[in-house]
């Protein structure tokens, strides 16, 4: 029997039984429809996680803190620096052995400033970081009133970035009520103090106030969207350490090692470093380098791993979900078959009469089984995507327009593999009733009313 007869003579067979053909097939639609919407939600999410984290921070970047208990700063009466792991100390000759690994496309020692800031009445903590150009490149920071420093002029002041949230935090400690206010930053001078929390007791001296201008304010396209910049305070490392040489001559810095007497202790200990990779397949390798030598170390590329295997997991438990009601269609295919078996007795056995082979007779039931998978599959698809687009216009009017990220995806390649494995659960749900059909006796078939 050719394959086109035996197309028609079952897409006729499915054709004379209507009802029970449509109820078999609503069960297969259900079950597509439910693995196919259930994987589209997972799939939304994950992308979600992903979009995140691109947006948070780059892939190629490699945070590094030493993982020892060396001081930024010392108590005059507790001071002991011999039995700490001086090779672990961010300092210039750690910063210039992070340049030297290969692959390694920048580093940025991070020093940290603990600032009191005061416009008016209104005040607000801020942990100012000096970072290099480099690293400031690389976070692709998105100015939304200001502008970014010209960080190549020299000057005695501190050229300052400072996040949106942040700016619009400050609050009036007069007050009873607390009530955040915004101020302007960027038009109206502001003086901040400097927290020196290496200062005993004894030696507390008044802070002195210094007058700042905020070049500009961090924050995002979308201004519903968040990034840790938003609570951020950025400066250039040089313009930080030229403020703090001039304001602190023989003095040590604010948060450094000092002696009794509050001299510096001769070098800087940065608080952190940046390391900047050439390319996201060296940031694992040279991660895993760094915290092998004892540095504590963290990346984006790590959270990535970790979302990732979270996502699969998702995945095969929501795909396990929709897989039920695929399995009860299947369920609903293979009594179709059979009954259709038990009905068509005769005809099987005038087809072997006639000198049909078994294995036509076995094909034509599993055509029928197979184009049942098909049809709900197609079908099922067809729902899937009314009903994920219902899902993200919901979500849109939830979201009010705060994103554009969809919490249902359906990809190509998931609706294909969804007609697929449809048809594949109908000829399995086919074999048995077909291997009845194949075994029925054609004498006692023919005598069958």
């Amino acid at each position: 029997m050719k394959w086109i007869d035996l197309l028609k003579l079952s897409l006729d067979n499915l054709r004379h039984r209507k009802l029970r053909t449509a109820l078999t097939l609503l069960g297969v639609i259900i079950g597509t429809a439910s693995i196919v919407t259930m994987l589209s939600i997972a799939l939304g999410q994950s992308k979600a996680m992903m979009d995140m984290i691109d947006e948070s921070a780059e892939l190629t970047t490699i945070n590094v803190w030493s993982n020892n208990d060396y001081a930024m700063y010392y108590d005059s009466n507790q001071y002991n620096q011999t039995s700490q792991d001086e090779s672990l100390k961010l300092n210039a000759e750690t910063i210039k052995y992070f340049k030297s690994i290969p692959h390694v496309q920048y580093v940025s020692p991070v020093l940290n400033l603990s600032l009191h800031l005061q416009q008016g009445v209104y005040e607000n903590y801020v942990e100012l970081q000096g970072l290099t150009v480099e690293a400031l490149e690389a976070k692709d920071l998105f100015i939304v009133d200001g502008e970014m420093p010209d960080f190549t002029k020299t000057g005695s002041d501190i050229p300052m970035l400072i996040g949106r949230d942040l700016a619009n935090n400050f609050w009036n400690p007069n007050s009873q009520n607390y009530s955040p206010a915004e101020v302007d930053l960027i038009n109206q001078n502001s003086f901040m103090t400097i927290e020196n929390y290496n200062l005993s007791d004894s030696n507390l001296e008044k802070p002195k106030k210094y007058l700042i201008k905020v070049a500009g304010i961090m924050g995002t396209e979308d201004e519903y969207s968040w990034t840790s910049d938003l609570y951020s305070a950025y400066t250039e490392i040089g313009h930080l350490e030229n403020f703090l040489n001039m304001n602190y001559r023989g003095k040590a810095w604010p948060g450094q090692a000092s002696t009794k007497t509050g001299k510096p202790m001769g070098e800087i200990i940065y608080n952190s470093a940046i390391i900047g990779t050439e390319d996201i397949k060296y940031t694992k390798d040279i991660l895993n380098q760094l915290r092998d030598q004892g540095f504590s170390v963290d990346s984006n590329i790590e959270y990535i791993d970790s979302m990732r295997k979270q996502s699969v997991t998702q995945e095969l438990v929501l795909g396990g979900i929709g897989g039920i009601a695929l399995f009860v269609a299947a369920i609903g295919i293979a009594n179709t078959m059979m009954m259709s078996v038990y009905e068509r007795t005769k005809e099987i056995g005038i087809f072997k009469v006639l000198g049909c082979d078994l294995a036509s007779i076995r094909n034509m039931f599993l055509t029928e089984a197979a184009l049942i998978g098909l049809f709900g599959g197609i079908i099922g698809i067809g729902l899937s995507e009314i009903i994920s687009y219902i899902l993200n216009a919901f979500s849109d009017n939830m979201m009010m327009g705060m994103g554009s990220t969809k919490i249902s995806i359906i990809p190509i390649w998931l609706m294909i593999g969804a007609v697929l494995f449809a048809m594949l659960i109908g000829i399995i749900a086919g074999v048995l009733p077909a291997r009845r059909a194949m075994k029925l006796s054609a004498l006692e078939a023919i005598r069958n009313e």
